[in-house]
């Protein structure tokens, strides 16, 4: 009995090892798949989208202005808007 202890022993510890490397490789492996992908990604958004600036800062990061004459909202003098008649706080 005690032999075949001795005898399983190292086997699971071997069994384990092996799980743990397969698992690292795993994600190592993931990564780099990952990574490859986000940089074909990028590359080809910037190839093909260089016309396109929608929604990004233009002129060196300053933000685009908003069209005059339309105020969606936004007070331009830096004042809060009016509260409503029925309201008191």
């Amino acid at each position: 009995m005690e032999n075949e202890n001795i005898n399983n022993e190292p086997r699971s510890k071997d069994v384990a090892k092996e799980k743990i490397i397969l698992f690292v490789i795993g994600v190592l492996l993931g990564a780099v798949i990952s990574t490859a992908a986000f940089f074909v990604y990028t590359k080809t958004l910037g190839t093909s989208d260089s016309g396109s600036t929608s929604g990004q800062m233009q002129g060196g990061g300053t933000p685009p202005e908003m069209p005059s004459g339309t105020n969606s909202g936004n007070n331009q003098g830096g004042t809060s808007p009016e509260k409503p008649s029925g309201e008191n706080s």
